[in-house]
C-alpha cells in the first residue's frame, strides 16, 4: 500500500479492552462501527451527529446488540483480515494515551500504509501528524515520526510534535 491520509480517528473503550482503540479511517465518517477483534463482535455507534470536524476525534459509544435495529448493518466492520493493529511513536499527543490500540487499514494485497497522515486540530490551517511505516509483523505495524522534508497533504504543515 502506498500512503494513506486519514479523515477521522474513530475512538471508543470496549468493555472487553483494557486499553482505549482507535480506528482510522480515509472516508466519511462512519455511523456505526463494529470490532471483530478481541474474541468479539462488538458495536459501537457514534456520539456527535453532522460532518466530522478536521483533527477531532469521533468519539463512539458501545452499544448492546438488542438496541442495534436488526435490520441495520454497522458502517464499517473492523476485523484482522482488513485492519492491522498500528504502533505509533508520540501517540499520546495524537490519540489522548500511549497505549491506544490503532487499527490501520490495509490494502487489497494486505499490506499496510507505508505513510500515514492523522488530523490533528489547528487554529489556523490543516495539520497532521506525519508518521511513516519502520515494521511490519503478522501482529502489528510500527510507525515512527516522518521526516519533515516530506510536503503534507492540501498545503497544510506539520505538526509541532513531529518537527
Amino acid at each position: 500500500m502506498g500512503d494513506m491520509t486519514a479523515t477521522a480517528v474513530l475512538m471508543m473503550l470496549p468493555r472487553r479492552a483494557r486499553t482505549p482503540v482507535a480506528v482510522l479511517v480515509d472516508g466519511p465518517v462512519p455511523s456505526s462501527l463494529r470490532l471483530d477483534v478481541f474474541g468479539g463482535h462488538d458495536l459501537f455507534v457514534r456520539m456527535r451527529r453532522g460532518t466530522g470536524v478536521h483533527g477531532l476525534t469521533e468519539p463512539y459509544r458501545e452499544q448492546p446488540r438488542d438496541d442495534f435495529p436488526v435490520e441495520s448493518d454497522p458502517a464499517v466492520v473492523v476485523t484482522s483480515e482488513e485492519y492491522a493493529q498500528g504502533r505509533f511513536a508520540c501517540s499520546a499527543s495524537v490519540f489522548g494515551a500511549s497505549d491506544v490500540v490503532v487499527f490501520v487499514p490495509l490494502d487489497d494485497a494486505g499490506d499496510a500504509p507505508q505513510r500515514i497522515s492523522i488530523p490533528i486540530p489547528s487554529l489556523d490551517r490543516p495539520s497532521w501528524h506525519e508518521y511513516e511505516l519502520v515494521s511490519r509483523t503478522r501482529m502489528e505495524c510500527r510507525y515512527r515520526v516522518a521526516d519533515r522534508g516530506v510536503p503534507v497533504p492540501s498545503g497544510g504543515s506539520h505538526a509541532l510534535s513531529a518537527l
